[in-house]
């Protein structure tokens, strides 16, 4: 029994709503950057009027709006590392948590199939959909640059492009996690979009102040921040280390909780 085909089969068309719909939105954001570009002074002195924390959150104090990255990174790709890492967590925790919910473990295990095998087909399954995701978004967006923005850095670009993969990585790391906790979906979901909102706001929250600057680094969203990564030239090699380690510390524990569990029949 073929469980990587299988996952693959089953999930591809919420790959297909989630990613069309990402894709959609980047190809339409950018088609509206011309207009944007023609007036870019007054544009940057109307969000000047915008309060500061406001700014702070969306980048909007180190980056311009009058460029196509900066632009970009505002409109679009907050969007791309949220509602993707959404998608992410969704994907994830749905593998092992339906099995017990559909009623379809005994007839899972039943197979000459180990839990090792079950938990890395699965985990092979949303790494696969992940890549296929952002690159799928990916030629979407460099497809609308060519066609919209006259002058900007494919570098950058490329960055901007690649970076949201380690933050869906490590969302979906995490819900495979959480799923052991629950045997229905529907659960699974709500717990996995709860977290990427909680984090979010994390790192919203220490953006604005401070006294939670400590909080951001809770969060995924702050290690791949757009415009961190314009204005260092780069993504951060240590950010992506740690959110590689923090999803092979959850996918570690999935495979040690998942061979010791009690499996509900």
């Amino acid at each position: 029994m073929n469980i990587l085909l299988r996952e693959l089969k089953a999930n591809r068309r919420s790959l297909i709503i989630w990613g069309g719909a990402l894709a959609l939105i980047n190809f339409f954001m950018m088609a509206l950057y011309p207009t944007f570009a023609e007036d870019a002074a007054r544009l940057e002195e109307l969000l000047s009027l915008y309060p500061e924390g406001f700014m702070k959150v969306f980048g909007l104090d180190r980056l311009s709006m009058g460029e196509a990255i900066g632009f970009y990174a505002m409109e679009a790709y907050f969007m791309v590392v949220l509602f993707g890492s959404m998608f992410a967590v969704i994907l994830s925790s749905g593998m092992l948590a339906k099995e017990e919910d559909e009623k379809t473990i005994e007839f899972l295990l039943a197979k000459p199939v180990t839990r090792t095998q079950i938990v890395t087909n699965k985990l092979l399954s949303f790494i696969v959909y992940l890549l296929i995701f952002n690159v799928g978004i990916s030629i979407v967006t460099f497809i609308a640059f060519e066609i919209f923005a006259e002058s900007y850095s494919r570098m950058e670009l490329l960055r901007l492009l690649i970076a949201p993969f380690w933050a869906h990585l490590a969302f979906a790391s995490l819900g495979f996690l959480l799923s052991l906790f629950f045997t229905r979906k529907k659960s699974t979901y709500s717990i996995g979009i709860g977290l990427v909102l909680l984090v979010y706001f994390f790192n919203a929250m220490a953006t604005l102040t401070e006294k939670v600057q400590f909080l951001r680094y809770f969060s995924p969203f702050y290690y791949m921040d757009a415009a961190d990564i314009i204005q260092d030239g780069g993504i951060n090699p240590l950010h992506t280390l740690i959110l590689l380690a923090v999803s092979a510390l959850a996918v570690g524990a999935t495979y040690f909780l998942y061979n010791r569990r009690d499996i509900t029949i």
